[in-house]
């Protein structure tokens, strides 16, 4: 079995990197979409909701890297 080098590592983290761009882009065009149809939240509750999605993927973001250094170490142990 092939072990997982550097540069592996290197392209899983550019992947997650331009993963979370893109969340950070979704972000806005719904926060845009909500200016536009909807009476503008409190300022408190919109703040609250942003820390509630970008702490959901922080959190996929840690089981995601987990995953892969297990996977990793897996690998080096066969």
């Amino acid at each position: 079995m092939d072990h997982t080098t550097t540069t592996d590592t290197d392209a899983l983290m550019a992947e997650v990197d331009a993963l979370l761009e893109q969340c950070a882009d979704t972000d806005a065009r719904v926060d845009a979409l909500l200016d536009g149809w909807a009476p503008r939240p409190a300022t408190a509750l919109r703040q609250l909701q942003r820390t509630a999605r970008h702490a959901a993927r922080l959190s996929a973001l840690v089981e995601r890297q987990q995953a892969a250094l297990a996977a990793q170490l897996d690998a080096m142990g066969d």
